[in-house]
């Protein structure tokens, strides 16, 4: 890992490494459906679609990245 001096240099760095996405809608009181997709297209289309059956929902988009510094996968929120 270089050298990394802030926030915004750490989540390009994780972005460079992302393998796959999590979409995440909440379901009530502390309950999330997540369905995880390959690409960011594939994401964007599906929360599209929930959005267009139930507009009020609440939806989020992550990265799951796997840099080489750690044998964990880390998730980064990624903007729509």
């Amino acid at each position: 890992m270089e050298n990394i001096t802030n926030s915004d240099e750490y989540n390009n760095y994780l972005r460079e490494h992302i393998t796959s996405y999590c979409v995440t809608e909440f379901k009530g009181r502390g309950a999330y459906d997540k369905t995880h997709f390959l690409t960011i297209e594939e994401a964007n289309r599906y929360i599209k679609i929930i959005n267009e059956i139930h507009p009020n929902s609440q939806v989020l988009l992550y990265g799951l990245s796997k840099p080489p510094h750690t044998t964990q996968t880390v998730s980064i929120a990624m903007e729509g």
